[in-house]
C-alpha cells in the first residue's frame, strides 16, 4: 500500500490554502476593497456583514497565506509553522461565517474552509510513516 510522504502532504497543504486563498481574495476581500470603506461599513450596517477593518485585516492575512503556501510547497520549516498559524486564524474565521454569514453560500463556504483548513493542519502535523514506524521499532520518538 501506498503511503502519502511527508513532502506531497505540505504540497497539498499548499495547494489547498493558496486556492481557499485566492478564492476569499477574489470573491470577498478585493470587491469590498474596492468599493470602499463607507460602502462596507453601510453595507455591513444593512445586512450584517463584516465592517471594512474587518475586510483590511482579511486581507492582510491572505497576503500571509499566500507566503505560507509558498514557504510550505518549499518544505521550509518557517512556511509550515506559518501555514498552520494562518489556518488556525482561518478555522475560527470560517467557523464564524459558517454560523454568523447572512448569505446561505458564504455558510456553505464557511464550512468547507473549516473543513479543509483542518485537513492543512492534519496535513503538516502529520510524520513520514517509515520514520514513525522506526521510532516506534528502536524505542526513541524523533
Amino acid at each position: 500500500m501506498n503511503q502519502l510522504s511527508r513532502s506531497t502532504g505540505l504540497k497539498i497543504a499548499a495547494v489547498i490554502v493558496l486556492v481557499l486563498t485566492l478564492i476569499d481574495m477574489v470573491v470577498y476581500e478585493l470587491p469590498d476593497l474596492a468599493s470602499g470603506m463607507v460602502a462596507v461599513d453601510q453595507a455591513a450596517d444593512a445586512v450584517g456583514g463584516p465592517p471594512f477593518f474587518m475586510v483590511i485585516l482579511g486581507f492582510a492575512f491572505d497576503i500571509l497565506a499566500i507566503v505560507a503556501a509558498y514557504g510550505t510547497w518549499q518544505a521550509q520549516r518557517w512556511g509550515v509553522i506559518l501555514v498552520i498559524m494562518v489556518s488556525a486564524f482561518n478555522c475560527i474565521s470560517a467557523a464564524a461565517a459558517a454560523i454568523f454569514a447572512p448569505w446561505v453560500a458564504t455558510r456553505i463556504f464557511g464550512v468547507v474552509s473549516l473543513i479543509l483548513f483542518l485537513g492543512v493542519i492534519y496535513l503538516c502535523l502529520r510524520r513520514e510513516p517509515d520514520s514513525l514506524s522506526r521510532s516506534f521499532e528502536t524505542g526513541v520518538a524523533k
